[in-house]
């Protein structure tokens, strides 16, 4: 017998809200124009990071996530191993990136950033720091930080409602109740 999990994601709220729409709009612009190509081309010209297409995705998902494995850099990344692979090998040899043996699995290397990596992350991170001071330039500060409230909230409720339905691509802590399910 097959049980029925709970989505309290899908039940929670009703979707005419025009707030929801309003919120899904702005996710939706967000989004993509994140992934336009003549955005990343931007960024990485922009934060002086030398790097193929996909690149500068990986190196900031190590930032946010830590030293990874292929193997999970690549489920991450919704490819194959063989061709993460391929997108990290250019990544090491400009120095971007490490190996290094993970502590309980001498058989498995984790990815991470280098020195170079790091900095390369951090002026990809003041480019997007100064679009986004750019976009709310006229802004008063009680509505910058309203904002800037409002949206951490919003990106914890939702982040928690999708570890729990086991929505990460990222590797769930190992304390967590959902890991390894």
């Amino acid at each position: 017998m097959v049980r029925k999990q709970t989505d309290r994601m899908a039940a929670a709220a009703p979707t005419d809200d025009p707030a929801v729409a309003g919120i899904e709009a702005f996710i939706t612009q967000v989004t993509a124009m994140s992934r336009l190509p003549a955005s990343r081309r931007r960024l990485r010209r922009l934060a002086q990071i030398d790097t193929h297409e996909s690149g500068i995705g990986i190196l900031m998902l190590l930032s946010r996530a830590g030293p990874l494995s292929v193997t999970d850099l690549a489920r991450h990344l919704g490819v194959n191993q063989s061709t993460a692979s391929r997108q990290v090998a250019p990544l090491e040899e400009d120095g971007y990136l490490t190996r290094t043996v993970h502590p309980s699995h001498r058989r498995i290397q984790l990815l991470a950033l280098s020195e170079a990596g790091a900095a390369a992350c951090e002026r990809a991170h003041a480019v997007g720091r100064r679009d986004i001071a750019w976009a709310i330039r006229d802004w008063s500060a009680e509505d910058r930080t309203r904002l800037s409230e409002l949206l951490e909230r919003f990106t914890d409720t939702w982040a928690e409602a999708a570890i729990d339905q086991g929505l990460t691509p990222e590797p769930m802590p190992a304390d967590h109740p959902k890991a390894g399910a």
